[in-house]
């Protein structure tokens, strides 16, 4: 694995890659309603978010007072700005002042992973354990946790707490892979070609299976959101999306370089900004003439999903969101 420093190039392209998904699924999901684009949606929606949490679980450590220093004020002016955003976007679209219903405790879009990413640090103490068999019992746990969340009627979203126990299992598994875990032993380190070979047949076999049966999923399978209704939304059908999504992220791991690849590594160590920002930017195109031209047409999201990631991966705006943080001045050595 490819490290200079404290870089992982090898992770470097997997957020670079999860971030582009990230930006092309909500293109899609806010321009697109058609059912080869439903196809597609569904297979981003499977993993992207999981893995891309796997991600922050494996570079997570246990210094929650640190991370929560930079994570809460991001969480809290951007929650604001959606506020003042929608507002301003609403009342032009309205032709008067609309009210808005200002609140914390319920994350606008996706600023739920930055309530998540609180959530976690603040539970990492708990599970920070080099037990093998406490990790497997804790990562049982955090799954029995959210199955029990399924069973809650309120989806209401606050404090995005259905989303955030479905997808801790994920955060816990990333955590526990940089001590040798399961992903990169039997990705990259035993047996990689013939880890190449199943995931390809992999893939291939998740793919057709999505497209079998796009008219019986749904969106919503993916977003860890709906309470278990005996219909689609059980708790078995959520086992099997974390199924897909922990055998993506297994894909992932093997397919996706390890070497430094210049552009794709500065859009990686800056997928906060992108993520953040590119949001803001999909908002105001509703609002524009530019949502009649670019809707259904596949190409143009292509494109600006591109355009965004690779502009929004500018160091400038990473610099601007580390300023956005309140002074922490823990573990100083004492002169």
């Amino acid at each position: 694995m490819s490290i200079a420093g404290e870089r992982n190039y090898h992770f470097d392209n997997i957020k670079a890659l999860l971030i582009f998904l990230v930006v092309f699924g909500h293109m899609i999901s806010t321009f697109a309603d058609t059912p080869e684009v439903d196809v597609i949606y569904k297979i981003i929606f499977s993993f992207h978010m999981p893995a891309f949490i796997f991600v922050s679980g494996y570079f997570a450590k246990v210094e929650p007072k640190k991370i929560l220093s930079r994570i809460f004020p991001l969480y809290i002016v951007f929650q604001l700005l959606r506020f003042l955003l929608d507002f301003i976007l609403d009342s032009i679209m309205w032709g008067h002042p609309v009210k808005i219903d200002m609140q914390f405790f319920t994350p606008r879009w996706t600023l739920w992973y930055l309530m998540a990413m609180i959530i976690y640090q603040l539970l990492l103490p708990v599970f920070d354990t080099k037990n093998k068999r406490h990790r497997v019992a804790y990562l049982l746990l955090s799954m029995v946790l959210g199955i029990v969340i399924g069973y809650n009627p309120d989806t209401e979203n606050f404090m995005a707490m259905s989303r955030i126990m479905n997808f801790l299992p994920f955060f816990l598994a990333g955590y526990y892979e940089k001590d040798g875990g399961f992903f990169l032993h039997y990705g990259k380190q035993r047996n990689p070609k013939e880890a190449k070979i199943a995931t390809m047949f992999l893939a291939v076999g998740i793919i057709a299976g999505f497209i079998w049966v796009s008219r019986v999923s749904t969106r919503k399978l993916f977003w860890g959101t709906e309470s278990f209704n005996g219909g689609v939304y059980t708790w078995y059908t959520r086992i099997l999306a974390w199924i897909i999504a922990f055998l993506w992220i297994w894909i992932l791991i093997v397919w996706v370089p390890t070497k430094r690849l210049p552009v794709i590594e500065t859009i990686g160590k800056n997928t906060l900004s992108i993520y953040l920002l590119h949001t803001i930017v999909i908002l105001i195109l509703m609002y524009t003439p530019f949502n009649d031209l670019i809707f259904n047409k596949i190409g143009w999201q292509l494109l600006i999903s591109v355009g965004l990631t690779l502009g929004l991966s500018w160091n400038g705006f990473e610099r601007l969101l580390r300023k956005i943080a309140i002074p922490y001045y823990g573990n100083r050595k004492s002169k």
